[in-house]
């Protein structure tokens, strides 16, 4: 009774195009809020998280804690507010984007031939529903009238699959949440999704799935929804109360019509933007890590289909759940599980709570049943299929550290532990974090690489696999994570007092590598170097410190810590490198005296594979995610 009471209700929007309904309006009010309930209950039980800093703060009343709490949540350096303002730049391209596809209708050309090509118009609804910017809701009715054009229900159900996963808008904000690579495994997941639903329904299609026999009685009144007139409020299209399609009514300037319809965008994929950077924020600062960790960190062989199941009563949003998803893995203490991260952008998006109110009043409960079951299924399935063939366990997906690079070496190795959120850990073999970075362009400074394997750059070790395209890498990532005037110079700096590395220790090969790519290299040690000072600093742009033994007095003074520190806030890049030294040192004091300023420790040493994978991805994979690669830095010139 509720149900037909709230489906009586006029909409006020056009749910054909996409935009959403009351009850997710009101489902996302609600995440808001229990997202804030989760505020007031951890300043509650464990104070504010900036205590650590200024522990006389718990002496204010409470509501000056947890004002103080959301004002650090948004306006710090990286809160909500910066997070918001890096996204804009994708949000804007992918706002426009969806508003060229709307003015000239290319999605609904592209559904008008969906009944031309048979079985194969399966694999064109799941083109089109990865192009078309609908959300859940939005899908169920332009499905209807599809199904009352004639069209089979198999590519519908395609199209109602694919729709809610991906837009033109979510593939861009993926692209800034989580880097290309991963926007080339959500699309080809979500293709894939759209195959396996339309596939499985074509197979039933004679065992009461044809179109004429998959609603309810009397539930969806025959005619057109577009019709001023249609008799059911719940699907009956006001397109032409729309603010675009009052101005394209008046004006035939394809201008202006498309930024009307651009327009129309902003608050439709705005609030699941926000939401989505909000809820993230949250769980990465609130929720207790080890949930986090249990279900996206352990590489469980069951977290794929917890985390599916959970995702299930979850309104998540395409918009928002790659921003989450973001939050969440910079919550982690190692790398992500590929899988169950998959898992989650497939899930719950696609299975959103509106969509499933309008499916069990519209149509007959063996197709509710039918769409569930491909939901779940096939998210579990592709998720699986992903987890074999291209994820590779305790490799951070899609690095640019690891890019073309198969495998590097092994062997003993310090352990990298992490503290502060802006350090992502690359690879954690066996759980034991190896090398990570640390980005926080937010507030200006250079990026960071820890390796905890000093001996992949010394002669003999770097020829071996792939070493030598990841010290390439490690190279270039920290140049373009690099805002000084000065290009392309780095300072190896050693800091053995006895044992000292030069040119003919450090990986030649390496130096010609190096050098081939246009960087000027200059190798020193603490004999020939005794102090680090801003001067010597202030001629490069990158210092790479490699931590062998110190010795009785060979630590870092405080001045030289300060000249390295503010070498990094000056946007200057620095690679910290420890682990066991090739005299057999393990001395890792120096390392830890700059690797502490950001969060990272040094810690006791381990002896992993000779050989470490480091990606399986397809070629494909491979050149789709570099193409995407470049856009990413064009926009973020831009």
């Amino acid at each position: 009774m509720a149900l037909n009471i709230i489906g009586q209700k006029r909409s006020e929007e056009c749910q054909v195009h996409g935009a959403s309904s009351r009850t997710a309006n009101k489902t996302l009010l609600s995440m808001m809020l229990i997202s804030f309930s989760l505020i007031i209950w951890h300043v509650w039980v464990h104070g504010p998280t900036t205590q650590a800093v200024d522990p006389e703060i718990l002496k204010r009343p409470f509501p000056l804690l947890l004002g103080g709490e959301v004002w650090d949540l948004v306006f710090n350096s990286h809160g909500i507010l910066a997070e918001l303002w890096d996204v804009f730049p994708y949000f804007i391209v992918g706002i426009l984007l969806a508003g060229y596809i709307r003015t000239y209708k290319i999605a609904v050309k592209l559904q008008t031939k969906l009944r031309r090509y048979g079985v194969l118009s399966v694999v064109l609804a799941s083109l089109v529903g990865i192009l078309t910017p609908l959300c859940a809701c939005g899908t169920v009715t332009t499905a209807v009238s599809l199904l009352f054009a004639g069209l089979p229900l198999a590519p519908v159900m395609s199209l109602m699959v694919t729709s809610p996963l991906l837009s033109p808008s979510a593939y861009l904000l993926t692209l800034n949440d989580l880097g290309p690579e991963w926007t080339v495994i959500r699309t080809m997941a979500a293709f894939s999704m759209g195959i396996f639903a339309g596939v499985v329904t074509h197979l039933l299609r004679n065992k009461g799935f044809q179109s004429r026999d998959i609603f309810m009685e009397g539930a969806v009144p025959r005619g057109d929804l577009h019709d001023e007139n249609y008799p059911n409020e719940r699907l009956r299209c006001n397109c032409k109360e729309k603010f675009g399609h009052r101005v394209a009514a008046r004006t035939k300037n394809m201008f202006v019509i498309f930024l009307a319809k651009s327009s129309e965008m902003l608050w439709l994929v705005g609030k699941y933007v926000l939401v989505g950077v909000v809820i993230g924020a949250i769980v990465e600062r609130y929720m207790p890590k080890d949930w986090i960790s249990g279900l996206f960190g352990q590489k469980g062989a069951l977290s794929i289909i917890w985390v599916t199941l959970g995702s299930v009563p979850m309104f998540l949003h395409q918009i928002s759940a790659s921003s989450i998803l973001y939050h969440i893995k910079s919550s982690l203490s190692g790398t992500l599980d590929g899988g169950a991260a998959l898992a989650f952008l497939i899930g719950g998006p696609v299975t959103a709570v509106p969509t499933m109110v309008m499916f069990w009043t519209i149509f007959r409960k063996r197709v509710f049943f039918l769409y569930m079951f491909v939901c779940i299924a096939g998210t579990i399935i592709i998720a699986y299929a992903f987890q074999f063939l291209v994820f590779v366990p305790n490799v951070d997906v899609g690095n640019p550290l690891l890019r073309g690079v198969s495998s590097i070496s092994g062997g003993i190795s310090a352990v990298i532990n992490k503290q502060d959120q802006h350090v992502r850990v690359v690879m954690d073999p066996g759980g034991k974090a190896m090398i990570a970075t640390y980005d926080n362009n937010l507030v200006g400074k250079g990026g960071v690489v820890f390796d905890s394997g000093y001996a992949r750059f010394l002669n003999g070790s770097a020829e071996r696999y792939d070493n030598l395209k990841y010290i390439s890498n490690v190279a270039g990532w920290l140049e373009e994570n690099s805002s000084s005037p000065i290009k392309k110079s780095i300072l190896i700096y050693d800091t053995s007092a006895e044992s000292a590395l030069n040119r003919e220790t450090f990986s030649s090969n390496a130096l010609v590598t190096l050098e081939g790519k246009g960087f000027r290299v200059r190798i020193t040690d603490r004999t020939a170097t005794p102090e680090v000072s801003e001067w010597l600093l202030g001629q490069y742009s990158q210092l790479w410190v490699l931590s062998g033994e110190a010795g009785p007095g060979q630590d870092f003074s405080g001045a030289e810590l300060q000249a390295i520190l503010r070498f990094n806030e000056d946007g200057k890049s620095i690679l910290i490198a420890a682990g066991e030294h090739r005299d057999g040192a393990r001395d890792l004091s120096m390392a830890n005296q700059v690797s502490a300023g950001y969060g990272v420790r040094f810690s006791e040493h381990v002896e992993h594979d000779k050989e470490l994978p480091a990606t399986t991805a397809p070629y494909f994979l491979n050149r789709a995610s570099g193409f995407l690669g470049r856009i990413l830095k064009v926009v973020h010139k831009a």
